[in-house]
This record gives C-alpha cells, sequence and structure tokens, in this order.
C-alpha cells in the first residue's frame, strides 16, 4: 500500500494520536516527555554499575540529566560557590555537577590565590593535578554521590531544602526575587510538581551535608587550638651578641679541586636556601627552571612627543561631557570649617590641567597600541602557514617574525624610539629581581597576569596541561603587550612602558652534570640606562663561597667562644669592650681598608622582644607558598630563618621557667652563617586574651587547611568513581579516540 493512501486511510487514528500525544506532553512536561519516548524506543542501554549491584541505565542518566538542569535552575551553582567563605567543598561540589557554569571557572582560581597566599596546605601543583583530572559526565557523578550520601544514611528533609531556598534566593539576587517566584518558574518551564524540586535539592544539600560530615571528622579539638596558640602567642624576649663569618671570609684562600667536588656533590640534588637538618646552611646547587626572552620595549614618554596635543577646544569639550568628574568639597558654610561638607563642580580653569593630562594619557595609550597591533601582525603573519599546536619549536622559530626588522620599520614608520634584544638565561628569581621584567604584566578583565606566570607557562612542544589561571603559550608566541615601568635613580623619575616579549629558549629544572655550569643571566637593557654590567653564572664560583662560608664559620666559632669566656670570667660590658679592642681596631687610622675590615666586626649587645615562634603548620605553608612564589623567596626565607633562631633560642629555657637568668652561652646558628652568643631569654607565655581574642580564628583557620585537602580526596572524579566501584558497561572506543565514558545526549 502505498504510503500516501495509508495515510488518507488513516487520517482520524493519526489525528487522534497527535492530540493525545500534544496533551501528554503539555501535563508531563519535556523531560517525563523524553524519557518516556526513549523508554517506549527500547533505549534502555546500560551505561555502568556501582556497589557491584546497582545498574545506571539510559533512563537514570536521563533523570540525573534532568535533575541537574532543575538544580542550575535554582542556581544551585551560585549557591554552591557562595559556601567559598566556609571552606571548598561546595565550590569543588559545583565545579563536578556545574562544569560549563559561568561561576565554575572561578573555583580553580580561587584556590589558586589562596595557596599562593600560604592559607591552603598545598602546592600549586597539587591544586592543579585535580582541576587536569580526566572529566566524567556530571550525571554519572551526580548518581554516585546521590547513593554515596544515601548509603551512608544522609538524608536531608525537604523542610530543610525549603528553608534554605527562602533563605538563600533572594541574598543571591538582590531582594529582585524569592523562593516561591524562582519554584514557580521552573514548575511551569518543566511541568514538575514542587514536592520533585523539592526533592531533587534536597539530594543536593545531602550530598554537601555528608561530605562535610566527612571533613568535620577532621575537626579541630579545643586541646589543637590551646596548643596552637600557646605556641604562636607565645613571646620570646632575647638579649645577645651576633658573630657573623662573612667578615672571616678569606677569597684568598686556596682550595683543592676534591674539595669543591665533595661539596658539589653533596649538595648538588638540594635546592638552595632552604636550611635542614642534614643542610644547615641551606647550601644546593640543583639549577632552577629558566627561560630565554627576546622583548621589544617603548617608553611611554617617547611615545608621548608624537601625540598631537589636545586643542583649547578639545579641553573645554571634554569637560563638558564629564563634568561630573570634577568635584570638590567644601564647607556648607565658608565660616564655618566644620560645617557639613557639600561636592562643588571645578572651574574649567582649575580641572584644565587634569583634564590635558588625561587626553593626553588616553592618545598616549591609543597611539602605543596602534604600534604593537602592527608589530604583533607583522610579527604573527608566518604563523598562518602552520599548525600552531602541533608546529615543532623549530618549524615556530622560521615562521615568526624578525623583532629586529619590524622594530627598524617601526621607528621608520612612527618616530618613536624601540628597544630591542635578548635576555640571557632567567629563573624566577631573576624575574623578581629585574626591575623592568618585574613589573610587567597583562591586564585581562579583572585578571592580572604576570609577565613571569606567563613566560614559565611557555612550552616547547603542544601543551598537554594548563595551568589555572595562565593561556596555553608556545615558544615563539608573542606575549603582550605587556605594561610595566621603572624607576630611574639619575633621573629621579618613574618610566611607564610597554613591551612584547616571546620565549625563544626553556630550561627544565635540573640536577648538574659537571660543577663546571656556567650561563649569562643578562636582563633586560634599555638604552636610557647606562650600559649593565655583565651578569652571569657561574656554579663553580657559587661552590667556592659556600666552601669558604664554611670555613670562615669555624673563626666565627672561636671568637664567640672566646667573648663567652671573657664575659664569665669579668662582666658582660668587659667583655665586649675588651673584644673590640682586641678586633675592631687599627693603629694606622689611615689605613682605610683595614679600618673598614675592623669596622665589619665591631660587636655589642642586642636585644630583640616579643619574638613569635610559628608553629610547624605555618613554617610548613611558608615552605610551600615561597616555592609557588619566587618573588617572595627571600622574605619568607628570611622569615623562616628567624623562626629557626627563634626556636633555639627558646630551647635554652630550663624546662618550666620563663627565664634563662644572665648567661654566657655560644649558639651556632649555620642558617645565618653566624654565631650567637646569648646573655638571657626571656619567655612570656600566651594569655588569656590572646585565646579568647584569636581561638575562632585559629579555629577556622585550622579547619580549613585541614579539610582543603580533604576536599579535593572527597571530590575527585577518580575517587568516586573508586569508592563506588564504578564499572562503565558501555563499549570502549580506542584511548586516543575515547572522549567520554557514557554516551552523548543525542546517542541517549
Amino acid at each position: 500500500m502505498h504510503l500516501v493512501k495509508w495515510i488518507r486511510k488513516n487520517t482520524s487514528k493519526i489525528m487522534v494520536f497527535v492530540i493525545i500525544f500534544a496533551m501528554l506532553a503539555f501535563v508531563i512536561g519535556q523531560f517525563g516527555l523524553k524519557m518516556i519516548v526513549d523508554l517506549m524506543g527500547g533505549n534502555n542501554q546500560l551505561i555502568g554499575t556501582y556497589d557491584d549491584k546497582h545498574k545506571i541505565k539510559s533512563p537514570d542518566f536521563i533523570q540525573a540529566q534532568n535533575e541537574l538542569t532543575v538544580l542550575k535552575m535554582l542556581m544551585a551553582d551560585r549557591l554552591l560557590l557562595a559556601q567559598s567563605g566556609s571552606g571548598y567543598t561546595g565550590p569543588l561540589l559545583a565545579s563536578l555537577l556545574f562544569p560549563d557554569s559561568q561561576f565554575s571557572g572561578e573555583i580553580a582560581s580561587q584556590m589558586k590565590r589562596a595557596v599562593q597566599q600560604g592559607q591552603l596546605q598545598m602546592t600549586q601543583s597539587e591544586l592543579e593535578d585535580f582541576f587536569q583530572q580526566k572529566p566524567e559526565r556530571p550525571e554519572i557523578l551526580w548518581i554516585l554521590l546521590n547513593a554515596e550520601a544515601k548509603r551512608a544514611g544522609c538524608v536531608m528533609p525537604k523542610e530543610n531544602a525549603l528553608q534554605t531556598l527562602r533563605y538563600a534566593i533572594p541574598q543571591m539576587t538582590g531582594n529582585q526575587m524569592d523562593a516561591a517566584m524562582l519554584v514557580s518558574g521552573v514548575i511551569s518551564k518543566n511541568n514538575i510538581s514542587e514536592e520533585q524540586i523539592l526533592r531533587i535539592f534536597s539530594d543536593l544539600l545531602a550530598v554537601l551535608s555528608y561530605a562535610n560530615d566527612v571533613m568535620n571528622s577532621q575537626a579541630v579539638t579545643i586541646n589543637q587550638i590551646k596548643a596552637e596558640l600557646g605556641r604562636s602567642k607565645e613571646r620570646i624576649d632575647a638579649e645577645f651578641v651576633k658573630i657573623d663569618a662573612n667578615p672571616f671570609i678569606d677569597e684568598t684562600a686556596e682550595i683543592t679541586d676534591e674539595q669543591l667536588r665533595q661539596q658539589f656533590e653533596k649538595y648538588n640534588a638540594a635546592v638552595a636556601g632552604n636550611p635542614t637538618q642534614d643542610n644547615p646552611f641551606g647550601f644546593g646547587y640543583r639549577l632552577p627552571e629558566r627561560v630565554q626572552l627576546e622583548y621589544m620595549i617603548v617608553l611611554m614618554d617617547d611615545v608621548e612627543k608624537q601625540i598631537e596635543k589636545p586643542t583649547a577646544e578639545a579641553l573645554e569639550e571634554y569637560y563638558s561631557r564629564n563634568i561630573d568628574q570634577f568635584t570638590k568639597s567644601e564647607p556648607s558654610d565658608p565660616n564655618n570649617p566644620d560645617s557639613e561638607k557639600i561636592q562643588k563642580n571645578l572651574s574649567f580653569a582649575e580641572a584644565q590641567a587634569s583634564i590635558r593630562r588625561n587626553l593626553e594619557s588616553e592618545k598616549t595609550n591609543t597611539l602605543a597600541n596602534i604600534i604593537f597591533n602592527e608589530i604583533k601582525d607583522k610579527t604573527e603573519t608566518g604563523f598562518e602557514t602552520v599548525n600552531f599546536d602541533e608546529a615543532s619549536a623549530e618549524q615556530l622559530q622560521k615562521a615568526a617574525g624578525d623583532y629586529v626588522a619590524v622594530s627598524k620599520e617601526m621607528v621608520e614608520k612612527y618616530q618613536v624610539p624601540i628597544v630591542t634584544g635578548q635576555t640571557g638565561w632567567i629563573s624566577r628569581d631573576g624575574f623578581s629581581q629585574d626591575k623592568v621584567l618585574n613589573t610587567l604584566g597583562i591586564r585581562r578583565g579583572q585578571q592580572y597576569l604576570r609577565l613571569s606566570d606567563l613566560a614559565f607557562a611557555a612550552t616547547m612542544e603542544k601543551q598537554q596541561s594548563q595551568r589555572i589561571g595562565v593561556p596555553s603559550i608556545r615558544v615563539w608566541e608573542n606575549i603582550g603587550p605587556a605594561s610595566g615601568g621603572f624607576y630611574s635613580l639619575e633621573e629621579q623619575k618613574y618610566s611607564r612602558l610597554m613591551a612584547l616579549v616571546r620565549v625563544i629558549g626553556i630550561r627544565d629544572a635540573q640536577i648538574p652534570d659537571s660543577i663546571d655550569v656556567a650561563f649569562d643571566t643578562q636582563g633586560v637593557t634599555l638604552n636610557r640606562q647606562q650600559p649593565a654590567e655583565e651578569a652571569s653564572f657561574s656554579l663553580k664560583e657559587q661552590v667556592k663561597q659556600d666552601v669558604l662560608t664554611v670555613r670562615a664559620m669555624e673563626t666565627a666559632k672561636t671568637r664567640a667562644q672566646e667573648l663567652a669566656a671573657m664575659a664569665a670570667d669579668t662582666s658582660w660590658d668587659d667583655a665586649i669592650a675588651a673584644y673590640n679592642k682586641k678586633y675592631a681596631t687599627v693603629e694606622d687610622s689611615n689605613d682605610l681598608t683595614a679600618k673598614a675590615a675592623a669596622d665589619e666586626q665591631i660587636i655589642d649587645v642586642e636585644t630583640t622582644k616579643g619574638q613569635l615562634r610559628m608553629s610547624q603548620t605555618d613554617a610548613e605553608m611558608a615552605r610551600r607558598y615561597m616555592l609557588d612564589n619566587p618573588g617572595m623567596a627571600q622574605r619568607i626565607k628570611d622569615m623562616i630563618v628567624r623562626n629557626m633562631l627563634n626556636n633555639q633560642l627558646y630551647a635554652m629555657l630550663p624546662e618550666n621557667t620563663e627565664s634563662t637568668g644572665t648567661i654566657e652561652k655560644p649558639l651556632v646558628f649555620d642558617p645565618q652563617a653566624a654565631c650567637y652568643v646569648v646573655k638571657e631569654v626571656i619567655r612570656k607565655p600566651a594569655t588569656m586574651k590572646d585565646y579568647l581574642d584569636n581561638k575562632a580564628q585559629t579555629a577556622f583557620q585550622l579547619n580549613g587547611a585541614e579539610s582543603a585537602g580533604m576536599a579535593l580526596i572527597q571530590f575527585s572524579p577518580e575517587k568516586i568513581l573508586e569508592r563506588m566501584n564504578y564499572q562503565s558497561k558501555l563499549k570502549q572506543e580506542p584511548v586516543d579516540q575515547q572522549q567520554s565514558t557514557v554516551p552523548s545526549d543525542e546517542e541517549l
């Protein structure tokens, strides 16, 4: 029978079916309709199993998909993210269930900032490992997390769900909407009941509650808080004489190759500046990660010389358009300076200088951007002929434009000087010490990206994983234009600049094969500066200086013991006077070299008061922070070393006493390459006021630091699948082609 004849014969039946289908769709909504269609179509595919007995089939997956859509409409992603102030349980759950939410991208950046600020006990690499895990479909994770919470007996009453919505929705919408309005909208769009909505939302709260219970199993106790405050708020006063080893270093002393070799081999795998029990001086010869840069720099003062100065008419027009910007505060009663302040507009004459600066700055920035946009176009033309992601470093180098040639062309066209050059091999610490590189960065919306972070994110080959908050970058790819500046001591002036930079070489951190490692470390050199002194690094020279320091410490120890004996025999004042007369005076006052050397050896009693000791947790977090923030490394190292000294001073106190009394005790302190002769140490215990003022904050910090690491485990996709013994039953594709462990929406 022809199809047309069949349709004509069965028209009435078809119309009845269409009407019934339409009514059904209206009653049960699109989600219910989709599920029924799938069931009627026989789409009951087994997707996976968990707990060895429970099955996940296509209808289960679709139901989970619908429930997540409802939660998204209830603004659950925003609600979970808003809990970052009380830990990272909520935000991490949001990143799993709503990966496409506009808010989920903020979570990784928030946690990265917390790690960088030393607020979380983890390294940046540990955090990045979590966010670089192989993703799992949110529907599968939602089913498993739901089942895990129910298995643990964690169920949330619907009344709690309703109460949470009533409180949270007005807060998140600025009182523009209440829970009733939002739920009503969800009901009308999906044709589901209020009871179903509350059941779905209560399931989310149950998952969150169960996760918090797991975190709280690590909860801090009152004794922990007391112990933490008892240590961290206990203060130490000390009097001592410090004898540095540096003045005793003899640069002319003979050092054999064997001595250098032994020193190098002992510490060649250690990172410098990290004192330990086995390495008290903090020696280390492991070479840090380094990059080599090529740069083009324009000083904004040079750009400003080429702009057209604003006319009087332009100044007046700007004033008329922006008159509200130019105000001043005056007393409402001119005869009473204390009367209520009122805002008045500045006259054109008063605002003219500010307007001129604004217009000139706008024009200067516009011209600088025009120049750099043209430079980027000319230096990136060759990239159009290569597959940028797949190309090798050599191919990218050949395709990259010539900075020197392009700069000459731009100088001729715009009459603005452009500085070009290449750096040596710069470490992260080198970035922090270079007065130009240290200031360069790029602003993208609300985010500020430091050039150092961008440069060390570059890769020679296609990047396999991306750092949080930093875009993927290849060698020879333009970075910028970046903005920054420098202060000239000669001109007593701060100069702004813009730069285009590219990484042209990368060397990974490594254990050196030989002591004979040397390389150029030259930073950025600007034409207006005096020619920079040649900068280079010699590992052999560093090892030599360390050997000399160890020798000098022997002299410092001998001097400390001598001073202690003198103070024991006479008095502290007499001992110091005798020491300075013996070692810090010269007979020939005209011998400036000898006088300078003697001045370095003058000693006197120093006093420190109210010194606090860091907890072991804080010290460890400071060390991690130092690794992720090399620019702060020296400052943090000084803080850690100072804490080590405070601990050693504290150890001099007899048990259960608050003072050593007057003593004459030498203290060898290798981390500072110095010896101390201690006169007295006084301990001031933490007070009840210290406890009452700090107990809440301390508990919050301890709990947050401990629970953050637990949250990374609780919400790790890999750990969730492992805990629930999830087994995918889908037909697997080859590893390089496999994109997901569950079917797509179309397949379902």
